[in-house]
């Protein structure tokens, strides 16, 4: 379609608008059209009746003011908090023998999870059973011969031998405890070592099947707290400045979190802020689900929140018409700061909390006021 065809259309669609309000307010009784007709006053409001409101279909809504300015559509993933999971693995190589636990089953810190063929295993607890005996043993001997020279039996010489071995001994079981310390594992049996869970909570991952080859450090199983779930997402750098801790989050399912930790840097996949948000109750939600989000930032002080409807696009920008009494002014939006679900937050200097704004019925309003410039914009 040519601009001059797109233009007659615009111009018969905007004088079929006309007459039709002047139709619907037209006066039933023997008054005068000029004595009814609403007439835009040179302050650009329009004095409305509230039967010509009920005629042209307006409805109100209030402005209010805005605490947060929504970001809506944040891609995000759950998962366990650093400080809450820990992995099972093992110091030594090894084959596993059999896993003793599977995904989703809740344990106990010290419980049984995992059993391990590991010779080497085997010669640390070996190490260590000898160690303690043979320090017990030369224990007891020094005992005996500091008794015995006392008692005039043996020579100095003697005792300070049997102490001389007690000490050896003694460090030699501190080397092959602290070769085994932190190690959470038991023996089984069959000469078999079982790996100990470190913490109570839920097995999230096993990463290991009987029969597998194990090495050093290899996790084998992930175990969690089930209580604890963080939401992982990205904010554009943009916004770097207004982030901070404690920041809330809403999920779609009503769930709420609260940022606890800012990247200082940029992700190198997505180009964005990487934040980390505690979820307040888990509920269903579980470790590696995708969802959207919507953080919610500080809003400035003057930003108000209004009903999404109450916004009649124009142009590239927006209006709004706000009730004064029994007159109406279209007052210009300075700018959207966001919106999410029926609410959009905005910056409109002629508005202040509690204002009455149209929600319904804008069209209507559009054509009988004047479009505000920016001088005349309330």
């Amino acid at each position: 379609m040519s601009s001059n065809l797109r233009r007659a259309a615009a111009m018969i669609a905007g004088a079929l608008i006309l007459a039709l309000l002047v139709w619907r307010l037209w006066p039933r009784g023997e008054a005068s059209i000029g004595a009814n007709t609403p007439v835009a006053a040179a302050d650009g409001s329009v004095q409305l009746a509230a039967s010509q409101i009920q005629a042209l279909g307006i409805a109100l809504g209030r402005a209010e003011r805005a605490s947060h300015v929504p970001l809506p559509g944040l891609l995000a993933q759950t998962q366990a908090p650093l400080g809450a999971s820990q992995q099972v693995s093992s110091p030594w190589a090894g084959t596993v023998s059999a896993v003793l636990v599977q995904e989703g089953e809740i344990v106990q810190a010290g419980q049984p999870v995992l059993r391990l063929r590991s010779p080497e295993g085997l010669r640390a607890a070996a190490d260590l059973a000898r160690a303690r005996s043979d320090a017990a043993l030369a224990q007891r001997q020094a005992q005996r011969d500091a008794q015995l020279l006392a008692e005039g039996i043996i020579a100095a010489a003697r005792q300070q031998q049997s102490q001389a071995q007690a000490q050896a001994a003694q460090a030699e079981l501190a080397r092959a405890r602290e070769a085994l310390s932190g190690v959470r594992a038991s023996l089984g049996g069959h000469g078999e070592i079982e790996l100990l869970a470190p913490i109570s909570g839920r097995v999230l991952r096993r990463f290991v099947a009987p029969g597998d080859a194990l090495t050093p450090q290899q996790p084998a199983l992930q175990i969690a707290d089930p209580d604890q779930l963080e939401i992982r997402f990205g904010v554009p750098a943009s916004l770097r400045g207004a982030l901070r801790p404690g920041l809330p989050l809403q999920l779609a399912d009503g769930s709420h979190a609260q940022v606890v930790a800012i990247g200082a840097d940029l992700d190198p996949a997505s180009q964005q802020i990487p934040v980390r948000a505690r979820l307040q109750t888990p509920g269903t939600h579980v470790a590696g689900e995708r969802f959207e989000v919507t953080l919610l930032l500080p809003a400035p002080p003057a930003a108000l929140a209004l009903p999404r409807s109450a916004l009649l696009p124009d142009g590239e920008a927006h209006l709004a018409y706000w009730r004064n009494g029994d007159r109406f002014h279209a007052v210009r939006i300075a700018q959207v700061l966001g919106s999410a679900g029926d609410t959009v937050v905005v910056m409109a200097p002629g508005l202040t909390p509690g204002a009455e704004v149209a929600i319904r019925g804008t069209a209507a309003l559009k054509a009988l006021l004047p479009t505000p410039t920016s001088s005349t914009a309330r």
